[in-house]
């Protein structure tokens, strides 16, 4: 299916920023180059509203930087800040585990197979839906929001809001869901979501903190090889 085809799915801004983030990150877009507004309306047939919401979430993600009344620059994404954004967020979050590790209760316990098991429903439907638009919008939005609350339960309970503060604007500097759209297969997309998750939250249930800290940070360490690994591919500056 055409990124071109009418939109189906979410909302308007969602699924425009969802098309746009991916031909920024496949190469479509030349670094440097500029999205204006009135050719994204004509593209999509929408009026400027949803429109500035899309450019608006793909600063908030750093892709682009906006022009005022105008449209917006693609941002230069280099591999190199990337891996150093990924190594340290691996970091962080292994030292998050450790600490959540130390008091998991079986409540915890709970809430956070309660989540997991919503996150493996998605992939399940992923298994059904790898490369097949208009679907990706939707399954890409479930991922991301089953795993951001997999990975911030695990901070909360951690307990240490500056570690919680430094991790959210590592975020910040790339789009924490491309994950999804670097992986090559359903295997993956398993391995990452279900495989690791379920080796951390084991770890997390036997108060096992060197286990819960070593499984997150090789978790996080493999999804920053996948990203870097798919940019490169496609030509990424170093």
């Amino acid at each position: 299916m055409s990124l071109n085809e009418p939109i189906a799915l979410t909302s308007y801004a969602d699924e425009i920023a969802f098309r746009l983030e991916a031909e920024i990150l496949d190469g479509v877009y030349e670094p440097g180059s500029h999205l204006m507004q009135e050719e994204i309306c004509a593209r999509f047939g929408v009026s400027r509203t949803p429109v500035r919401e899309a450019l608006r979430k793909l600063q908030a993600q750093n892709l682009v930087d906006l022009i005022p009344n105008k449209g917006a620059r693609i941002r230069v994404i280099t591999l190199s800040e990337l891996g150093e954004v990924y190594a340290v967020r691996a970091e962080l979050e292994g030292y998050a585990a450790s600490l959540a590790a130390a008091t998991f209760t079986g409540d915890q316990v709970a809430a956070l197979e309660t989540i997991q098991l919503q996150l493996e429903a998605v992939v399940a439907s992923a298994r059904l839906s790898v490369g097949k638009r208009p679907a990706d919008s939707f399954i890409n939005a479930q991922l991301t929001r089953f795993n951001e609350e997999f990975h911030g339960v695990i901070r909360d309970l951690a307990g240490n809001r500056l570690l919680d503060r430094l991790v959210a604007d590592l975020q910040r500097r790339f789009p924490k869901d491309y994950v999804w759209k670097a992986t090559g297969s359903a295997d993956q997309i398993e391995a990452i979501n279900v495989i690791e998750h379920r080796r951390i939250l084991h770890a997390l249930e036997q108060n096992d903190a060197e286990t819960a800290r070593t499984s997150m940070t090789e978790h996080v360490r493999n999804a920053g090889r996948l990203i870097l690994g798919h940019l490169h591919e496609r030509g990424a500056a170093t």
